[in-house]
């Protein structure tokens, strides 16, 4: 998976920046067709243009991780929360970003993103749990919504760019530029969190932690990270606490909630690999190989098991191990690994997909393929499992045998683009041209490119000779397309 360089920004200087920032909002600003009544909320409808607005902005600005197993664990931690939160008017989108800034959002209309930053700062799933419960609080809340309000001249395109600087002001070229002038000029337009906001987000997580039945004192144990990184950082704090501010008083308010309703403060350990969080562990080394340097990662990792590998914790170091000699195609060593990793926990069926992934680069495909049918016969909703499964029968050239999964999963996670290019592929490797141009279309929308989306979509629509149906889903794409770029 190739990772954008984020720092290519930093070779504008802050002045030059601001500069920039400063003509944008002007002309933003000064374009607006209509308004926001400020005596009236913003309603349901407006606020899902708003996310519709900013999918296609997110999707363009930052790379998000389109990796199945990443995608399903984090929609996960989502649907938890979701699931006692009640009936919402959205719905929620959960994604992981790659960038190692500190950072979460809940932008309008139930998008809810992480940094994988943020993920590496975490030690528990239920840190990373509060994460995720405090910006669905926000967005259940429509906080967005209230502070849009407050504020008249602001068209829906030129909010949604607002927004965009604000809430992405941690990575992406067009985001960085808008934060820095924005909070520069105080040109934000008083759409950060109010100290309301943040108590209202915190007590309904509180909430809802104790409700999914976890442990209230691991969303402390994050808002003590919260703390120590502003102070590393004092001078240039992380996007997080810029728009999640006070750190210090919010952590203080939930010690007093946790007291005062008898509920414990710290963490108690627990060990054992009976109670060791393996989704999560296996969750956070995923993502920390794909988004950072084999040659960064191969001495942590080691440094990690000189100690021993007693405790589980210290243990999934080796599964880092695997993917660190998988992505330098030292296959030997990866599979040493992984078989390592099996032994130790030999119920955890994504384990015989991660050994078979490897068993394919290593040239062993017959044997691979044996792993991953297994292994899709024991989870056969898997994502992960079932994708590298179809993929491999495809490189195989047991295209029949691929298009059913693929269908499969176009129904399990419709918007993984990287399904949709491998579908295309497959579809026109057996004469389905149209079909194979509107999938390559779909796959280029759901990476962020909108004008091969469009180049593609059209030619799904001239090469439509027969019945039509691929020409109007193609149309009706292209349809949204151009609503949403207007």
């Amino acid at each position: 998976m190739k990772i954008k360089n984020f720092w290519a920004t930093h070779i504008f200087s802050p002045g030059a920046r601001r500069l920039l920032t400063g003509l944008v909002l002007t002309v933003f600003l000064s374009t607006g067709l209509g308004s926001f009544n400020p005596a009236q909320a913003l309603t349901i409808k407006e606020e899902q243009e708003l996310g519709e607005r900013l999918l296609p902005l997110l999707r363009r600005e930052f790379q998000i991780i389109d990796e199945p197993d990443v995608n399903a664990y984090i929609r996960g931690l989502g649907r938890e929360i979701l699931d006692v939160v009640g009936p919402q008017p959205f719905d929620y989108h959960f994604f992981v970003i790659a960038n190692r800034e500190f950072n979460a959002f809940a932008a309008p209309a139930g998008l809810i993103a992480v940094f994988s930053g943020l993920v590496e700062a975490t030690a528990s799933e239920g840190e990373l749990l509060s994460v995720v419960a405090h910006e669905v609080g926000h967005a259940a809340s429509r906080h967005h919504a209230s502070r849009l309000a407050q504020h008249q001249k602001i068209q829906l395109g030129t909010t949604a760019l607002v927004l965009a600087g604000m809430i992405l002001g941690g990575g992406g070229a067009l985001g960085e530029t808008l934060m820095a002038g924005a909070l520069a000029g105080g040109a934000t337009l008083g759409l950060q969190y109010s100290r309301e906001d943040e108590e209202e987000a915190d007590r309904l997580a509180l909430q809802w932690m104790k409700e999914t039945g976890r442990n209230p004192a691991e969303m402390l144990n994050m808002f003590r990270t919260m703390h120590n990184i502003s102070r590393i950082h004092r001078g240039q704090l992380p996007a997080y606490l810029l728009t999640h501010p006070e750190p210090e008083k919010r952590m203080a308010y939930l010690e007093d909630r946790l007291y005062q309703q008898g509920l414990p403060i710290h963490v108690q350990p627990l060990v054992g690999d009976e109670n060791f969080e393996f989704d999560f562990h296996r969750f956070r080394m995923r993502i920390l190989t794909l988004t950072r340097s084999p040659l960064d990662l191969l001495p942590t990792f080691k440094h990690q098991l000189r100690g021993g590998d007693e405790l589980p914790v210290n243990f999934m170091a080796r599964f880092g191990l695997s993917q660190v000699y998988l992505a330098e195609r030292q296959h030997d060593k990866a599979l040493k690994e992984i078989n390592k990793v099996i032994a130790r926990f030999p119920n955890r069926t994504i384990l015989l997909a991660d050994r078979a992934v490897i068993l394919f680069e290593a040239g062993q495909p017959q044997e691979a393929l044996r792993q991953m049918e297994l292994a899709a016969a024991r989870d056969p909703d898997n994502p992960f499992i079932l994708f590298n499964q179809a993929r491999m029968l495809q490189q195989l050239g047991q295209i029949t045998a691929a298009l059913p999964i693929y269908q499969r999963l176009l129904q399990l996670t419709p918007t993984h683009a990287q399904l949709h290019f491998r579908y295309s592929q497959s579809r026109s490797s057996l004469g389905d041209i149209a079909l194979g141009h509107y999938h390559l279309g779909l796959y280029h929308w759901y990476d962020g490119n909108n004008r091969m989306a469009r180049h593609h979509l059209n030619q799904a629509i001239n090469q439509d000779s027969e019945n039509g149906a691929v020409r109007d889903l193609a149309a009706e794409q292209l349809a949204t397309i151009a609503s949403l770029e207007n």
